[in-house]
């Protein structure tokens, strides 16, 4: 069928700057929870949850569905496989944990020489960048018409590309020594990535309708968009409830100083 059955902002373009702003903040919650675990070793693991978490479904899966919600065809009731968006969410999720897991196990605490920091990021990002383009492109086969959709290779190779680039930017900012101004900046950066690859799977994915189908099985993107929504802001309160409740880094060093000395002391007497 031509392009202009297929529009992909029919809400309004008002969904780009909403799903930015979303990606902006999840992505700044998520670097700062995986910088806290750099110098809190006895919880470690749970600001890695809190990171990837944030980082997963604020920063790339929700900003994705948001940006689904314009997705429209003329002559035809569009139709979202629940099922398959709820697996590219944990798609997502899997493989941004498995990226930060790779990162704070082989960097630590600013352990290691430059080379081999930037080789770490890169096989992690790899990883990363992977499985959130598989989410993607399993999100854009949760997609039903009255008719049958497929992608184009190229495109999804793009988004693959894209969803590279913007892991190697989210982890290095995580084991970065960087000013909160860069980290800001950092942010909005990688916060364009998931428009990006939205559009360049949106652009690969190929419709044929066909007049005489039913309408297609599956729920209206509502009811995907709605509780996505409240699992995103779940997601961010905790994690940003840790953050505030939590001592900078300053403090946390002095106190590690302080356990360290305190253990001599005892020991030399």
């Amino acid at each position: 069928m031509s392009d202009d059955q297929v529009h992909h902002l029919s809400i309004g373009v008002w969904v780009i700057f909403l799903a930015v702003g979303i990606a902006v903040i999840g992505t700044y919650v998520g670097v700062a929870c995986a910088r806290r675990a750099s110098f809190a070793p006895t919880r470690t693991l749970l600001w890695t949850l809190l990171s990837a978490t944030s980082t997963a479904i604020v920063t790339f899966w929700l900003p994705n569905v948001v940006l689904m919600a314009g997705f429209s065809v003329d002559g035809s009731t569009v139709r979202f496989d629940p099922v398959r968006m709820v697996i590219s969410l944990v798609l997502c999720l899997v493989a941004v944990l498995a990226g930060l897991t790779i990162v704070s196990r082989r960097i630590g605490r600013g352990e290691g020489a430059g080379d081999a920091r930037i080789l770490t990021v890169m096989g992690a990002a790899l990883v990363t960048g992977l499985g959130v383009s598989g989410g993607y492109y399993l999100s854009m086969t949760a997609i039903e018409v009255q008719g049958r959709t497929y992608m184009d290779a190229a495109l999804i190779a793009v988004a693959v590309a894209i969803a590279v680039i913007a892991s190697i930017g989210v982890l290095w900012m995580c084991v970065a020594d960087v000013p909160r101004s860069v980290l800001a900046g950092g942010s909005v950066a990688v916060a364009l990535a998931p428009l990006l690859m939205h559009a360049a799977m949106m652009s690969a994915l190929r419709v044929r309708l066909d007049a005489g189908s039913a309408t297609p099985p599956g729920a209206e993107l509502f009811t995907v968009l709605f509780p996505g929504f409240v699992l995103g802001m779940l997601v961010l309160t905790v994690p940003i409830a840790a953050l505030l409740m939590a001592p900078d880094r300053a403090t946390a060093e002095l106190e590690a100083r302080a356990r360290t000395w305190s253990q001599r002391e005892v020991e030399h007497h």
